[in-house]
């Protein structure tokens, strides 16, 4: 059986033992009683409930508005995706999260399909141990679900600060966890790092199937991880070395990298070897979506001979460059002959009457098919990412031609030029990292994390700034109504409403 058959069959099975549901303040699909009395008898119990911790992490990120581009790179505001947009008109909840003035009531604040993940890994983190099973089943359940917990644990953080910290499967309504408080974030933070301590410790059963964790993956997380808690909660220098220990198990080099940018994100290239972390999208399994339809076009808006070729199709574009990144990107390719902006940048006198359109030209669906089918992959952590990161790191430890070496690794395939950046200053090597980081991930939901780690975001989003001013939390985001109205014991983060 195909693996993605396999996760969703089994994910199947498991939410189908789940029917009996409840529902908290979090709004997780609680088993109650069917979690301990019917289920978590076999190994393979565990196993397909694992498998199910990817289904609702996929459901999760694929979804319209809490997905990795909503939680972050929308928020690079105007500098990418506005003002002077052509083609469409953006609704509320785009309009708020470009311009960081969401509320309770923002479609991107609600937190219930993280948690609805966590809940699932936590069940299978309670009964693992328990179930007669083999010690590589185990592991690589047990890792699984401690990846997992992780890696939501991480969002959750990132975007909201102090969290609830479930720990356990909710399984009635009498438990603690249903009505959780928020805690510190610094025990988030720290019980992620446990987690990815367990992960790793059950490296060796995890598998090499990229639609779950590997232990490059792993490493991944950790890396992110340890560079985050080093530059933006000031965590010391401990985490430059867990970053450099991370960076170092999964290697460093060209090795890995695709000769072709774009064929990294091509469907026909599922799981190549750049990709170590992706969520299944595949039509034949009826798994398809993504944040990318909103940068489709309307076949009303493209003459008829260019729709689906080149121009993708679908119901509205909502969403796309700013006229500043599209001159950042066309000067790109035009002055320095980079090959990225072809798959970045659709570009072209496309329009019903002639007139030019764009759209991000990478992530493309079955084009065969009006409006496009969403089955190219999403993906998490790519291999490219492993060398920016390490570049980063560097530059935060002061090794600054060390950093350029990494730095060129990924622009020698973007310019064909070996040593395109020479200038090992600290001011030149900050700008090169912003630089690359731009013209390597635009739309990829990578680049608002890079940005508050580099302490850069208020150079791209001054607004920013002048909103510190009133709300402390401005990087942060506030917590829905409907999680609010279900549990009194939450309380909005300070500066939101």
């Amino acid at each position: 059986m195909k693996l993605h058959t396999l996760l969703k069959t089994s994910a199947a099975a498991a939410l189908a033992l789940m029917s009996s549901s409840c529902h908290g303040d979090l709004d997780i699909m609680q088993d109650n009683k069917l979690s301990a009395s019917n289920m978590w008898k076999t190994s393979e119990d565990v196993t397909s409930s694992t498998y199910g911790i990817y289904e609702r992490m996929r459901s999760c990120f694929a979804s319209n508005y809490t997905n990795v581009f909503y939680w972050g790179e929308l928020r690079v505001g105007d500098y990418m995706w506005g003002p002077g947009l052509k083609a469409q008109a953006q609704n509320n909840d785009m309009l708020n999260v470009r311009e960081s003035s969401m509320n309770s009531s923002t479609a991107s604040t609600v937190w219930s399909s993280l948690y609805r993940t966590i809940d699932q890994a936590n069940a299978v983190l309670k009964y693992a141990p328990a179930v007669t099973m083999t010690g590589a089943d185990r592991g690589f359940a047990i890792g699984q679900a401690s990846f997992a917990r992780a890696y939501c644990y991480f969002w959750a953080a990132r975007l909201w600060g102090d969290v609830p910290l479930n720990l356990l499967p909710i399984e009635s309504t009498t438990q603690e966890e249903t009505y959780p408080v928020r805690v510190p974030k610094e025990q988030v933070y720290a019980q992620i790092e446990s987690d990815i301590v367990a992960a790793l410790n059950n490296a060796d059963n995890l598998g090499n199937e990229k639609y779950f964790a590997t232990a490059d993956a792993v490493n991944m997380l950790k890396a992110e991880y340890a560079l985050w808690m080093y530059t933006a909660q000031d965590g010391g220098d401990r985490f430059l070395s867990m970053a450099e220990e991370a960076l170092q198990a999964i290697g460093i080099s060209d090795a890995r990298l695709l000769d072709s940018y774009a064929s990294v994100f091509s469907r026909e290239n599922k799981c190549n070897d750049e990709v170590i972390f992706a969520l299944l999208n595949d039509q034949t399994e009826k798994i398809t979506g993504g944040y990318y339809w909103f940068f489709y076009h309307p076949a009303s808006d493209i003459a008829a001979q260019y729709q689906n070729n080149p121009v993708p199709i679908n119901e509205t574009q909502w969403l796309s460059y700013s006229e500043e990144f599209l001159e950042v990107l066309r000067s790109s390719k035009a002055d320095n002959g980079d090959s990225r902006v072809d798959c970045n940048l659709g570009d072209g006198d496309y329009g019903a009457s002639g007139q030019n359109m764009t759209w991000p030209n990478k992530f493309l669906g079955d084009m065969s098919r009006q409006p496009v089918v969403m089955d190219c992959d999403l993906l998490y952590y790519r291999y490219a990412l492993a060398v920016m990161m390490d570049a980063e790191l560097k530059y935060y430890q002061g090794r600054y031609p060390e950093a350029l070496a990494s730095l060129n690794l990924i622009a020698s395939r973007a310019y064909g030029r070996d040593r395109f950046y020479t200038d090992a200053s600290p001011e030149a090597v900050l700008d090169a990292l912003t630089k690359e980081y731009f013209l390597e991930f635009p739309a990829e939901g990578v680049i608002w994390w890079a940005l508050i780690r580099l302490d850069r975001i208020w150079d791209f989003n001054p607004s920013l700034e002048a909103k510190k001013t009133s709300n402390p939390n401005i990087l942060l985001w506030p917590i829905s109504s409907s999680a609010m109205n279900k549990n009194y014991k939450l309380t909005q983060t300070e500066g939101w409403n």
